[in-house]
């Protein structure tokens, strides 16, 4: 599981029908937010640039996060092109910030937001304006926001929302009492789809928002004599149960898509997913994971190793290790 956190967000801003109240019954908090991802096929760089973060709250309130509070060295440098910089403001401050999704694996992780003043509530989504190309003088052929292939191709990433909104209609609690941390995950597989004619968009569909109290790790090993001696191109699926033995592919309309999935290190055997609430699943090897995609027809039956699924296994905050 790759893992982005973004640091340094320091300056808040409330916007809103009741942004300027005073109300001495609002009740203060603190919001953590990171980023996380799970890797996707044939891409070396996933690279999202956005300017601004927001969340909304059931009664319509936004709290949102601006460029002003980003730090400067935390964006990916790989994701700018050579000889370039990030545009900044007449104060110095970057215009936005970008950030490789595929560059943080594992534990690894980079802090978004930190004890941000929030106040206490239900909150029904979470926003982030993605900066595309041409948003701010992008150079030619190389947008802020964008996929480098396997074949060092840049493409365009797009968004499936509509004006560059990145929407994540999940809604989650913060509590006066405590200061939660939340993590932005981004199911790279089962989002990014390529379009040969416009590049690649990502399907914000496939971003989730977990509690990372509630929340562990599957990790563990295929050994290589699995599927049939050959697994460069083994997968890991982990679906929720019951399932009634039916495992399906990751397309959104499959019955029983899985809930997250990964490649396995081919010259180690080894697999990792992150994230993953608490709670039981079945955990099945595909020995031709490449085969499954998003939103084309999936015609090709996905080879699931029946005889391995580990089945009922259960996730605690102990996190959980498997052996193929």
């Amino acid at each position: 599981m790759k893992q982005v956190v973004l640091a340094g967000m320091v300056g808040l801003a409330l916007v809103g029908c009741n942004s300027g109240s005073s109300d001495s019954n609002t009740s203060a908090a603190k919001f953590n937010l990171a980023f996380s991802d799970a890797p996707v096929d044939s891409l070396k760089k996933v690279c999202v640039a956005f300017d601004q973060i927001s969340v909304k709250q059931t009664d319509e309130d936004e709290s949102s996060w601006g460029t002003a509070s980003f730090a400067a060295d935390q964006s990916s440098a790989e994701c700018i092109p050579d000889t370039y910089s990030i545009p900044v403001d007449a104060d110095g401050n970057p215009l936005f910030m970008v950030i490789n999704l595929m560059a943080f694996q594992g534990e690894k992780s980079l802090q978004v937001l930190s004890d941000e003043a929030l106040e206490a509530g239900t909150y029904t989504q979470i926003r982030l304006n993605a900066v595309a190309s041409g948003d701010y003088g992008d150079p030619v052929n190389t947008p802020y926001s964008h996929v480098v292939t396997d074949s060092d191709q840049v493409m365009a990433l797009g968004y499936t929302n509509a004006n560059g909104k990145i929407i994540i209609p999940d809604s989650f609690e913060i509590s006066a009492s405590t200061a939660p941390k939340y993590t932005l995950e981004f199911d790279l597989r089962k989002g990014i789809v390529e379009n040969k004619a416009h590049g690649y968009r990502l399907k914000t569909t496939a971003i989730r928002m977990v509690n990372n109290e509630s929340v562990a790790t599957i990790n563990g090993s295929v050994g290589a004599s699995s599927c049939s001696n050959d697994i460069s191109d083994a997968h890991v699926y982990v679906y929720t149960t019951p399932n009634d033995g039916n495992y399906g592919d990751i397309q959104e309309d499959s019955t029983n898509a899985p809930y997250a999935t990964t490649a396995v290190d081919a010259s180690t055997g080894s697999f990792e997913v992150g994230y993953v609430p608490l709670g039981t699943y079945d955990i099945a090897l595909v020995c031709n994971g490449s085969v499954d995609h998003p939103e084309e027809d999936n015609s090709a039956v996905l080879n699931i190793d029946t005889g391995s699924i580990h089945k009922d296994a259960v996730l605690t905050t102990e996190n959980l290790t498997v052996t193929f």
